[in-house]
Parts: structure tokens; C-alpha cells; sequence
């Protein structure tokens, strides 16, 4: 319990979960962009399925950029 050392982690999540969170957004602004415009009626004319894609991608980019920072600074 005295030990202070910090542990090495085997797998790091982010590299997964970003990757996941990656795949998912841009599906979601594939169709947002691409898929059938009268779904929006509902959503005041929103696109949101391509707005929620951005925002996925950018929280995809914000994991991996962290998992790579910390991967750089362990070397």
C-alpha cells in the first residue's frame, strides 16, 4: 500500500472508444448529409443527425488526441 510508483496501464481505453465514437459520427453525418431532408420536419429543419455526427467526431478527435499526448509523453 506504500508503493507511490505509478502503475502501467496494459490497454488504454481512449484508442477503442474513440475509434468507436470516430466510426459512429461519421456515419451520422454520412446519412445527416446524404439520407432524406423531409426527417427534419420534426426538428424544426435541424439536421441533426449531422450535427450530433460533428459533435461525436470532435469528442472521437479530443480521445485520441489525449491517447496519443499520453503516449508520447511516457516515452
Amino acid at each position: 500500500m506504500g508503493n507511490t510508483e505509478p502503475r502501467r496501464h496494459f490497454f488504454d481505453l481512449k484508442i477503442p472508444l474513440g475509434s468507436l465514437l470516430g466510426f459512429y459520427g461519421l456515419l451520422l453525418l454520412v446519412y445527416g448529409i446524404f439520407g432524406p431532408s423531409d426527417i427534419y420536419d420534426k426538428s424544426a429543419h435541424l439536421d441533426v443527425n449531422a450535427i450530433w455526427g460533428v459533435l461525436m467526431i470532435v469528442l472521437s478527435s479530443a480521445f485520441l488526441l489525449s491517447a496519443y499526448r499520453g503516449r508520447k509523453a511516457k516515452k
